[in-house]
């Protein structure tokens, strides 16, 4: 078995490691965490496979030999036909026989769902004291299973990676922004917006390679990561499911709203159960982020409409093909993710929608017990354009929520205004999203 791996190991050779990911950094100090195995998550394409080579190659570079690294690909056509619960035994007892006998190693199974009962694996290694240091990945639905959680109960460490950030974004198209380039900065932003940040479609240069990979990203993760995954059998209510729960993205929805459109449009009844199942499936695959009402009752949020974002925004173009028409959305999905992006540095953060009295601001940041920020995101260029009722539900959830941190993240405006003696930043979206100050 070591010979069909051995070509994708540091033993002899150098790896392609790709473009460096900002993400590296973090994902290191997570690995530095002992007695535990890092799980490496998120949805497909975004880069995992990647970052965990960044990992390997960081870690011979601080010091460690490259024999004391083995990574296996378990969606390699060559270990393919050979997977059963006995692989990771086979493949581990031989490397320590013929590579690496007793120092320390750092072990990536990449796609390890694909073993059967890999996590009690990983558990006996961890309890037998192995010197190792396990990192698996996956893709989120086929990765975080109930197994996972009670075979692995505080043995792991879960690391979600997203699609690349805007900063990312540059850094693989080989761009560095000085903060007085506002035009050239704008000009990238919105191809970020338009394409999204999976980094196969970052290097593609044709909008219609985009797109492609686009469609197939969001084909594969509907039909393989949710379809085969939890064996479902009715494809095309899935399809058209998804299809409606994208088309309300950065907008409140619910399991009624879209049992009403299904009904509506294909004549077909499903219950709310399997559509509360459906949403489940989208949460565990990235595909879909819900975020919750803000609400000190934990029933409120459960039984209020989540507002639903798509992990990228280059889907979402290559589904809905208005750009222009849905600007002012995408922005809102852009800022969306980033949060939660954000959200993988600091997990105790929480992020929610306001609403009250009509009255809604996008995003409220709660960390711990304290509100951090309230946001609110809109399309203007300028203060004229700012709609008067974004900014009075800003004061509104401040008033409410007790905050002063209120930002709104605009298109192109900047400043700082008082109104109705709360102070009130303004800020473009590049800037917010580089961390510009």
């Amino acid at each position: 078995m070591l010979e069909k791996i051995a070509e994708f190991n540091f033993w002899h050779k150098t790896q392609d490691t790709g473009t460096r990911r900002e993400e590296l950094k973090d994902a290191l100090e997570f690995v530095e965490i002992r007695d535990t195995a890092f799980v490496l998550t998120g949805v497909r394409r975004c880069g995992k496979s990647y970052l965990s080579k960044q990992i390997l190659a960081k870690k011979i570079n601080q010091g460690i030999a490259p024999e004391q690294t083995l990574y296996v690909n378990f969606e390699d056509k060559e270990i393919e036909p050979f997977i059963n619960e006995k692989i990771l035994d086979e493949i581990y007892s031989s490397y320590r026989a013929e590579i690496n006998p007793d120092k320390f190693a750092i072990v990536v199974l990449d796609e390890v769902d694909k073993v059967p009962n890999w996590e009690r694996w990983v558990r006996s290694m961890l309890e037998r004291k192995e010197n190792i240091k396990i990192i698996v990945t996956g893709s989120g639905s086929k990765i975080i299973t109930p197994n996972l959680a009670t075979i692995l109960t505080g043995r792991k460490i879960t690391y979600t990676l997203f699609p690349l950030s805007f900063s990312g974004f540059l850094k693989f198209k080989g761009v560095k922004i000085k903060s007085y380039e506002r035009e050239k900065t704008k000009k990238l932003l919105l191809e970020y917006l338009k394409y999204g940040g999976f980094p196969l479609v970052v290097f593609s240069e044709k909008p219609i390679q985009k797109n492609a990979i686009l469609q197939e990203i969001y084909d594969d993760i509907l039909t393989k990561d949710i379809l085969i995954r939890f064996r479902l059998r009715e494809e095309q209510i899935l399809k058209k499911v998804s299809y409606l729960v994208l088309n309300s993205f950065a907008k409140p929805t619910s399991i009624r709203k879209i049992r009403n459109s299904l009904q509506s449009l294909m004549k077909a009844s499903v219950s709310p159960s399997t559509l509360s199942y459906y949403f489940e499936y989208f949460s565990l695959s990235f595909l879909y982020i819900f975020l919750p009402i803000f609400s000190y009752n934990i029933k409120d949020q459960e039984q209020y409409p989540k507002k639903v974002y798509c992990i990228d925004s280059g889907i979402i173009n290559s589904i809905l093909p208005k750009f222009s028409e849905n600007i002012g959305r995408i922005i809102e999905n852009v800022v969306a993710i980033e949060l939660m992006r954000r959200k993988t540095k600091t997990p105790e953060m929480e992020i929610f929608y306001f609403r009250s009295d009509e009255q809604e601001a996008d995003f409220v940041v709660k960390q711990g017990l304290d509100i951090k920020q309230i946001i609110q995101v809109t399309y203007a260029s300028g203060k004229d354009e700012i709609e008067k009722r974004e900014i009075k539900a800003l004061i509104k959830a401040s008033e409410e929520l007790k905050c002063k941190n209120l930002l709104c993240i605009t298109w192109d405006y900047e400043g700082e205004e008082k109104i109705d003696r709360k102070k009130v930043k303004f800020m473009p979206l590049w800037k917010w999203l580089l961390n510009v100050k």
